[in-house]
């Protein structure tokens, strides 16, 4: 469901956006956010050797910071309606979120080996788009929003052979691609405060071949994240 929320919100946006009156009044509004937020994640590991295959699977959570810069545009139309388009920028912070896949010992050459394992976020750009109701004449407004994020995270899950006690490890970059909606508030002091509270998801899978063995990774994340920005006066 959440998958098409975002390019749902997308279409109607910039339909408003490109339908705009003559008339309609725009401004261009900055934000720095930090975003505190709650991740939870499965990490799945899935072994085929021998003419057969066993599959394990484990989750963990935990808190992230982030730091969010942002541009946007957002445009008054049809009367009282607001859309808008954003770009972001994310700094994740140093914390994330670790696990340890359960073993299969049937005595197959295809069993999961036990091993700790880790999801971090780098840092990542997004677009966000808006649509809610704005009074006019400078009021506090709420809307929803839905986007989607390019992030730069770091895998790593790991093996340890109950033959010989020896540890392998894997850890790789790769991009992570969360999608998300949400629901914002908008306050006119005299900083903006602008108040967003979000729930994404995302599926990262890949496959790695070696002489006899095919391993299959996957890690599936959501996160709530309640954001805080201030923008310079309007």
């Amino acid at each position: 469901m959440i998958r098409f929320a975002a390019p749902t919100t997308l279409a109607i946006c910039l339909s408003l956006l490109a339908a705009r009156p003559a008339g309609a009044q725009s401004e261009v509004l900055f934000r720095l956010a930090p975003e505190a937020g709650w991740l939870s994640g499965e990490h799945s590991k899935r072994v085929t050797a021998g003419g057969g295959s066993s599959e394990s699977a484990t989750t963990a959570s935990g808190v992230t910071l982030a730091a969010n810069p942002s541009l946007g545009l957002r445009t008054r139309v049809l009367g009282g309606l607001l859309a808008g388009m954003e770009f972001e920028g994310v700094l994740a912070g140093a914390g994330k979120i670790e696990g340890t896949i359960e073993p299969t010992p049937n005595g197959e050459p295809h069993d999961v080996w036990p091993g700790e394992w880790d999801l971090r976020d780098r840092f990542g750009l997004g677009v966000n788009v808006l649509l809610g109701l704005d009074p006019g004449g400078g009021s506090t407004h709420g809307y929803v929003f839905g986007g989607i994020r390019r992030m730069w995270s770091e895998f790593a899950t790991s093996g340890v052979n109950p033959e010989t006690g020896e540890v392998g490890e894997r850890r790789e970059q790769r991009a992570r691609w969360p999608s998300s909606i949400g629901i914002g508030l908008t306050l006119n002091r005299r900083w903006l405060v602008d108040l967003r509270l979000a729930y994404a998801r995302s599926l990262t899978e890949w496959t790695v071949e070696i002489p006899g063995i095919v391993l299959d990774y996957g890690y599936s994340a959501s996160a709530i994240t309640l954001s805080v920005g201030i923008g310079p006066p309007r």
